[in-house]
Order: structure tokens, then sequence, then C-alpha cells
């Protein structure tokens, strides 16, 4: 019954209605199970959504490492744990540190020698019982010493030892600030030498995205350009986009920093990330409002006779909405159900 209804249509409005306009009253637009909605003023067009992974940022994650060799003691942090500044991370019992403390004591006193010797030989000096030349050789002789006795305190700063722990043969591998822990790498009872990986730790404040898009995809993308995690509403800024393509995959990956800040996000969470992209004369429709002909991209707005075919660029469109660009009123609604009746009415007088 509906397809005759149409067909009359055609013949009634063929010879009275000019290119893009089509005359229907209110009885016509019910049988044809129009309805219509009114569009909404769009700032930016967001794309579809792409699968993002959530990482740490490049300059946020780093490797704990055994400071010396020795055996591990405890590991008092477990993984995706958050520790402060300072916190303890990992006990080792090193069998050269007390080596080293020795040395540092050995350095110390040296050093003391050294001044109150050059102290004595200034005194001397004055009264002129030793020549100048013995000064000189005090002076350089203190300065020496306490060139040694420094280098040894900055070995057990580096090792972030104290003097009491190196002479007990204890390290105490300390958080130097604010962090996650990412990865556990040894376990109690283990060896390790100098160097080795203890933990992977990394700032939660500092996250980015990763993404992998088609080379089609890609090169829509611009450094600068805002993804929106969903459902967070979080923004992301685009950072980096790869030069070549994966050989397996055939995708680039494309990198977004998050802001600095605490996030409900987690490195190794998978979400979804739109982009959107400044837009003039944009509005957000259903998508079932949109259609196409001859290449181009069409919407019918709501007039006084019935409707308009309206010629719009389609910026982003997704299974639910789209964001278009074209000629439209906030004060006319667009049609969302019915639209394909309504484009056999247009197309039926002609009109392209």
């Amino acid at each position: 019954m509906k397809h005759v209804f149409v067909v009359s249509c055609l013949l009634v409005l063929t010879s009275t209605l000019h290119a893009a306009d089509i005359v229907l009253g209110a009885t016509q637009i019910e049988r044809l199970g129009i309805r219509d909605a009114a569009p909404v003023p769009a700032a930016q067009a967001s794309a579809a959504p792409w699968s993002a992974r959530v990482v740490a940022s490049a300059d946020a994650e780093w490797v704990v490492t055994a400071p010396a060799g020795g055996v591990v003691v405890r590991v008092p942090v477990v993984e995706g744990q958050q520790v402060a500044a300072n916190a303890v991370l990992v006990e080792l019992r090193s069998a050269g540190l007390p080596e080293q403390g020795a040395a540092l004591a050995q350095a110390r006193s040296a050093a003391a020698l050294a001044r109150s010797n050059l102290e004595r030989d200034r005194a001397l000096h004055a009264e002129g019982l030793i020549a100048e030349r013995r000064v000189r050789e005090s002076e350089n002789a203190a300065a020496q010493a306490d060139a040694a006795y420094g280098a040894a305190q900055s070995r057990l700063r580096l090792l972030g030892v104290s003097a009491a722990d190196a002479s007990s043969g204890r390290v105490q591998v300390r958080a130097e600030a604010a962090a996650t822990v990412l990865e556990r790498m040894v376990l109690p009872g283990q060896r390790v030498d100098e160097a080795d990986a203890l933990l992977r730790l990394a700032d939660a404040r500092k996250l980015m995205l990763e993404l992998n898009l088609t080379v089609a995809q890609a090169q829509d993308v611009r450094e600068g350009d805002v993804l929106r995690v969903e459902p967070s509403g979080e923004q992301a800024r685009v950072t980096q986009i790869g030069w070549g393509a994966a050989d397996t995959t055939q995708t680039v990956r494309v990198r977004a920093a998050l802001p600095p800040a605490p996030s409900s996000l987690r490195p190794g969470l998978w979400v979804k990330a739109r982009r959107s992209q400044p837009a003039t004369d944009a509005w957000t429709v259903p998508a079932a409002a949109v259609t196409h002909h001859d290449g181009r991209t069409w919407v019918f707005s709501r007039t006084a006779q019935g409707f308009r075919a309206v010629e719009v660029q389609a910026l982003s469109q997704d299974a639910g909405r789209a964001t278009v660009s074209g000629a439209l009123d906030a004060k006319a609604a667009v049609a969302v159900s019915g639209v394909a009746a309504l484009k056999a009415v247009w197309l039926g007088k002609g009109a392209e």
C-alpha cells in the first residue's frame, strides 16, 4: 500500500516543484513514516572510534638497577603498587660493600691527617722554621686527600648506601620519585651483579595512547590533533606519527600524550579514541538522516511546505551519528526516518 502511495505522490508533485523542494502535507508525511529531529551545532567533528592502548610515556618509565653485586634479601613491593619517593624497593646483601666502607674511613682519616699537617706547616712557616716550599707540598697533599675522600663519599652516595650500611654490607634500594611498580624482575634469594635490572617503574601521571592505524587513516592525522577517550572523556594530543608502516600489519604507529595529571586510565588498558577537529558550519545529526546520491551527500531539511534536499559534506560518521557541514539551521529539523521514501519522491521528480 505504501509503494502505491509513493507512486501517487510522484505523479501529483512532479509538475509543481522546483529542483530540491519536496512539497508534502502532514498526512502524506505521516503515511510515509517520516520523522524528524533538530540538528545540533558541532564545534568539533569526531571521527569513528579507533582502538588505542594506554602506555607509559617514554620519559615516564625507568628501570631500577642493582647498585652493587649481591644477594636479594627482600622485595617489599608488588606489581601495580604505588610507592612514595624514598620508599624501600629492594634490599640486598653485598660482600663488596664493607671494603668500600673501609675505603671511605681510610680516606676520611687521610684527609684529616693531611689537613692537620697543613695547619702545622703553616704555623712553622709563620715562625720562620720551615721553607715555603714545605707549605706548598702540604697544601698539595691536603688537596689530594680531600679529593680522594670526596670520591669515596660519591661512590657510596651513588650506591644509595650510608657509611653505616656499607660497613654492614646492606643496601636498601629506594625510589627516586613517586611511581607505580610495573614489573618485579628479581626474587628474594636471587644473586645479582652490579647494574642488573631489579624493577621497572613508571610515573602514573605521565601516560600516552598508542594506536595502530591503516596508512589511509594515518594520512588524515596531524600532530596536535585531539583524541577523545571513551568513555572517560579524557583528551590526548597527537605527538608522533610513525614514518613507516609495519611489515606484517601494514599499519602506522601513532602516539598521543595524555595530560600529566591523575587519571582513571592504567598502562595496558585498551580504550576507544575519537579524533576531533575544528569544523565550520558543522552539525551533528543521526546517521540515518544522511543519504547519498550521484556521489554526493544529502540530508532532507524541514520546510513549511514539506522538505528540501540540502547537500552537505560528511565530516565523520559512525553507526549512530554523523557530523556534517552544510547550510542547515537549528530551527529546521531534518528527516531521520522514512528517508528512503522521501528520497524516492525526490528522485522521482528528476532532481539531482
